[in-house]
């Protein structure tokens, strides 16, 4: 069996806000030690990893690991019902084939959505990629340099330095351009051998960097033409996203 109580839903709220936006269904994996959910997107352009760690929750009885297929966007649908104060409680009925979720606050209301077959597949293996640079940013100043470059383009060139982060984006006539230097408040680390660039997607990117609102700053990795490795790290949260990169037209 599986049910816990989460006092605080801002933390399930955001996840599942964020993830729904690229990922319309997957598996979510129940394990004593907590949330996981690992899918990519169906253009196969983005992955997404996902763990809420049981010590998120003020109750959590898990007496074995369990896979449910849920409809994200139903299930953000019902979260999204969830005040403030309310604390949520989730429980898997493998009787009925559903998932419930009760909201206690001022009133109790309960919800249900049913499990979905989604077929037992493989969790994409997000531990395949290997970068040759990686960096820490505040996740506020990437997000504005995303929206930025998304008033020119619809694709990104993000390029690590030794000393240095750039991102630009050019039209037909018209160039954005921030760059972030090693050791200031909003670069905080960065390791690159030499300069690694890539170009991606700016609509895959700005549906990741909502995943802001679960940690302030994101851990950015990446190699030439090679995909993006992006992390949110909150205390008891972890919202990764890989991004492939755009390839040049001919």
């Amino acid at each position: 069996m599986f049910s816990a109580t989460l006092a605080d839903p801002k933390v399930l709220k955001d996840s599942i806000d964020t993830i729904a936006a690229l990922i319309d269904e997957g598996t979510l994996r129940i394990k004593p030690e907590g949330l996981e959910l690992i899918a990519a997107d169906r253009a196969m352009v983005a992955m997404v990893d996902w763990k809420l760690s049981s010590s998120a929750f003020e109750n959590w009885n898990c007496d074995k690991p369990h896979s449910v297929g849920l409809n994200l966007l139903n299930l953000l649908t019902v979260l999204k019902r969830a005040g403030p104060d309310d604390k949520i409680t989730l429980k898997l009925n493998e009787t009925e084939n559903r998932f419930e979720i009760t909201l206690t606050g001022d009133s109790l209301r309960k919800f249900a959505v049913p499990l979905l077959e989604l077929g037992g597949e493989e969790a994409p293996n997000v531990s395949a990629f290997e970068f040759a640079a990686n960096a820490e940013v505040s996740a506020d100043v990437l997000a504005a340099g995303i929206d930025d470059a998304a008033v020119i383009a619809d694709s990104v060139t993000v390029e690590l330095e030794p000393s240095s982060l750039k991102m630009w984006a050019e039209g037909d006539s018209s160039k954005t351009e921030l760059k972030l230097d090693k050791g200031s408040i909003a670069l905080t680390s960065v390791n690159a051998p030499g300069p690694a660039k890539s170009r991606y997607p700016l609509d895959y990117l700005k549906k990741a960097l909502k995943a802001g609102k679960l940690a302030s700053r994101a851990s950015l990795k990446l190699s030439n033409d090679y995909p993006m490795r992006l992390d949110f790290i909150g205390d008891k949260v972890k919202l990764g996203f890989i991004i492939a990169p755009r390839v040049a037209e001919e």
